[in-house]
């Protein structure tokens, strides 16, 4: 049975949009009625209102805290047209800032609702997808429509995310997943780069190319058995790790030290040929546990910067978008 929600991600020359469409079968005065009155929203929402009491106007807040949580959203009511279109701005405290979109249209005794998400970066459309999804369902139950799938908490938004990351095109399929390697928990990359495997095992373990994306100095012995140490953070921090396999141009291996990532941490890259590109599999291999979202979030960034390295590019550390992505992790694996 198709599921009411239908959502797309498409590609427009204003930027990439998420758009979400729903039927609902309450008039589109109730409907808007649920959307706009802060009580209304904070209840389907489970969010804190952390706007104006009484109605919405535009220019007004529109800031909420996640339930359980100490992550906020503000934003402004950017449009105001009852009882067919909200818009409002969305996260302007952690970038990248996104503007939502909420359309409504009479389809007979009902309405058609189209929620437009102005999309962040390619890899967040999966993840924004499942969340809006849920939301929506739960928008549905409280407005008493008999197909509303209210429930199966993180369990339900991971099935849909990867449903969503499925049906999008592959630049979607970015993010990092938990999984686990031999009964223990690991983090797994998939990224496919324009570049072959050669240049990409080049960029993986030559020291100026390491610089350009992982921001250090290396010392790469090209060996199994042999040194593979980093110098991070301009000499903060030290890794001091050993090479376990080398088999260019498709498999380097090695120890990764304590810290975040615990005790016995091991590093995998596989690089696999993809018609004129690569594909290029991170999986990190954490046995004694340590902090998913630090080393998710970082591998995330760095990885980013990898494809601008694989052009001779360089880039700084951004740290608010690390900063957005840590949070994203935290909540999600």
């Amino acid at each position: 049975m198709p599921h009411p929600t239908r959502a797309d991600w498409r590609e427009t020359s204003e930027g990439d949009r998420l758009q979400l469409t729903r039927r609902l079968r309450q008039p589109i005065d109730k409907v808007w009625a649920a959307l706009t009155t802060p009580e209304r929203l904070v209840a389907w929402m489970g969010v804190e209102w952390l706007g104006e009491a009484g109605p919405l106007r535009v220019g007004a807040p529109f800031d909420y805290r996640f339930a359980n949580t100490d992550l906020e959203s503000r934003g402004r009511v950017l449009v105001l047209d009852p009882p067919r279109v909200l818009e409002h701005s969305w996260f302007e405290n952690i970038p990248p800032a996104a503007i939502v979109r909420w359309a409504l249209e009479p389809d007979g005794g009902g309405c058609v609702l189209t929620l437009t998400h102005s999309a962040g970066p390619p890899e967040d459309a999966p993840r924004t997808a499942a969340g809006w999804t849920q939301l929506l369902e739960s928008l549905a139950a409280s407005l008493g429509e008999p197909d509303a799938a209210v429930g199966g908490g993180m369990e339900a938004w991971r099935r849909r995310r990867d449903e969503y990351a499925a049906a999008f095109p592959p630049r979607a399929v970015r993010d990092g997943r938990r999984i686990e390697v031999d009964g223990h928990p690991a983090l797994r990359f998939e990224r496919r780069l324009a570049k072959p495997a050669t240049a990409v095992w080049s960029a993986l373990v030559d020291p100026e190319a390491l610089k350009r994306w992982l921001q250090a100095e290396a010392t790469v012995d090209p060996h199994a058995g042999g040194r593979f140490h980093l110098i991070l953070g301009g000499g903060s921090s030290r890794m001091e790790g050993e090479v376990r396999r080398w088999e260019p141009p498709g498999v380097l291996e090695y120890t990764w030290p304590e810290s975040t990532a615990g005790a016995g941490s091991v590093v995998r890259f596989e690089v696999f040929d993809d018609g004129p590109g690569s594909r290029l599999v991170l999986t990190h291999i954490l046995p004694d546990g340590g902090d998913l979202a630090d080393l998710a979030s970082g591998w995330h960034w760095h990885l980013d910067a990898l494809e601008g390295a694989l052009e001779g590019e360089a880039r700084e550390f951004d740290r608010p978008r690390w900063a957005a992505l840590k949070r994203a992790y935290a909540a999600t694996l």
